[in-house]
């Protein structure tokens, strides 16, 4: 939901609740009724601006009922993708699973957590945290990882990636194997 959007939902929320209050007061006796007759008789005064605050707050409240917001691509779970056939929801997870399983298929990387992330353009930003295996060169396995990531993510779902962050935590020793002689 854009910022308008959700400013125009409070701004109206707090403009009912004090209309909501202030008449379980009066209906509850607990405010005077004479304590509005002040603002009553400004408001007969100024029919004209009344009946605009009245129309103005009707239509805002319709607006805020009936009508969605016109950022339908905007998913927290994921990618929303509409043609004239459908639409397609393209989830976090799956795209996790596809990073996933170029990590698998690199021999150099241990283990992994992949974290999927928009920013505020809709792009999309795939983070990884991993251990390595001894020996390897971090800045070539990275580079390689990046670009296969991202030609997999555009292959599978035409998705265009614009960041793959990796950190490395960790470079694992192999463990020697020890040969016992009988």
């Amino acid at each position: 939901m854009r910022i308008v959007e959700r400013f125009s939902i409070i701004v109206f929320s707090v403009v009912v609740l004090i209309l909501s209050g202030f008449t379980i007061l009066v209906s509850t006796e607990l405010i005077n009724v004479d304590i509005f007759e002040d603002i009553f008789r400004v408001l007969n005064e100024n029919i004209v601006a009344t009946v605009c605050i009245c129309i103005l707050l009707c239509l805002w409240s319709i607006a805020n009922i009936f009508f969605k917001s016109d950022s339908k691509n905007e998913n927290s779970n994921g990618v929303l993708m509409e043609n004239e056939n459908g639409s397609l929801l393209i989830t976090k997870e799956s795209i996790s699973n596809l990073v996933e399983s170029v990590l698998k298929k690199s021999q150099d990387i241990k283990e992994s957590s992949v974290k999927i992330e928009f920013d505020l353009n809709r792009d999309l930003i795939i983070n990884i945290i991993a251990t390595v295996k001894d020996n390897v060169v971090i800045k070539n396995i990275s580079s390689k990882l990046q670009e296969n990531i991202k030609l997999t993510i555009k292959k599978a779902t035409d998705l265009d990636v614009s960041s793959v962050n990796i950190k490395i935590k960790n470079v694992e020793q192999e463990k020697e194997k020890k040969v016992t002689v009988q």
